[in-house]
């Protein structure tokens, strides 16, 4: 997502590698302050609606959609209790009608909502529970509120969308900058987490495995939860990974194979006794980190990454 706001940040790209452009905030709080909506939108909520359609229509037909609803249903089959989801936060697609007139920015805001949709309506089919889901981005328009109703998304200001993250929310944070997935999910850990993975942090932030405090939220999704990669369509998921809450029930044996055969990348398997040694250790050094907060926030505020743009 780009903007001329200060508080934002663009990542560019060269060639396939990450380049970070950062910027420093004032303090912790919710960068809304100058995004501001279109002033002038162009498109009425007709005209969003037929231009969605399209674009849900390019998604389901791609390759992407095809690879990642054969992960999710392989992933979701092979769990004997799925967990709990009772809601699905989206945060940061960029405005439907972008000030600046952008159609790169318009196509990618609608295509991320597009993949959202699919994502909770094929997870609804498997956990047979009722999802209610709400979408936050700064620059909305009234005409996008209106809009994103007609999908069954509940539009809330910044920073409503971040209190509603806990341990039974789907999170969709796609290319958001740290510091925003850090506010997110600083109550909780939701049950499943899409966003920028930790290796990919790792490389943007610092490139070290060591357990800075800013990315220990991310080094419990790693030790604690299954993660899936997303696969990309046009870099408009790039570098993205799904994490998956492994409930406790869930037998240890299940298979993965499927998953696997559909394009997955086996990350951090191991033996029972292993992992639960490592999830134990891994609490320890996390209350740890977490202690350390107050003494990293100088750092989460000089590590920002946004919405990538190609």
């Amino acid at each position: 997502m780009a903007d001329t706001g200060a508080e934002w940040n663009q990542v560019k790209r060269k060639g396939r590698k990450l380049r970070h452009v950062s910027k420093p905030v004032a303090d912790e709080k919710a960068p809304s302050d100058n995004l501001q909506p279109n002033p002038n939108p162009e498109y009425s909520i007709g005209d969003l609606s037929k231009y969605h359609d399209g674009v849900t229509r390019k998604f389901e037909q791609s390759a992407c959609w095809q690879k990642l609803e054969k992960l999710l249903d392989s992933a979701l089959s092979s769990r004997q209790q799925l967990p709990r989801i009772a809601r699905a936060v989206c945060l940061g697609t960029g405005p439907y009608d972008p000030a600046d007139g952008s159609s790169q920015a318009r196509w990618t805001a609608h295509m991320q909502t597009a993949a959202f949709c699919a994502i909770i309506n094929t997870i609804r089919s498997k956990i047979n529970q009722e999802i209610k889901c709400f979408i936050q981005e700064p620059r909305f328009t009234q005409i996008d509120k209106e809009f994103c109703s007609k999908l069954d998304l509940e539009a809330v200001d910044s920073p409503g969308g971040f209190d509603l993250v806990d341990e039974n929310t789907l999170l969709y944070a796609i290319h958001l900058e740290l510091e925003i997935c850090n506010l997110a999910m600083r109550k909780s850990l939701p049950t499943v987490f899409i966003g920028t993975g930790l290796d990919e942090w790792l490389r943007v932030v610092d490139g070290t495995k060591e357990r800075p405090g800013h990315l220990h939220r991310f080094f419990k999704l790693e030790d604690n939860y299954h993660k899936l990669p997303f696969p990309d369509l046009d870099y408009i998921f790039s570098s993205t990974s799904i994490y998956l809450r492994e409930d406790q029930h869930t037998h240890d044996g299940c298979e993965r194979g499927h998953t696997e055969e559909a394009g997955k990348e086996e990350v951090g398997q191991q033996d029972t006794e292993k992992k639960g040694d490592e999830k134990t250790e891994s609490k320890t050094k996390s209350q740890s980190l977490e202690d350390q907060d107050a003494a990293t926030k100088s750092d989460i505020d000089s590590l920002r990454l946004d919405k990538l743009v190609t």
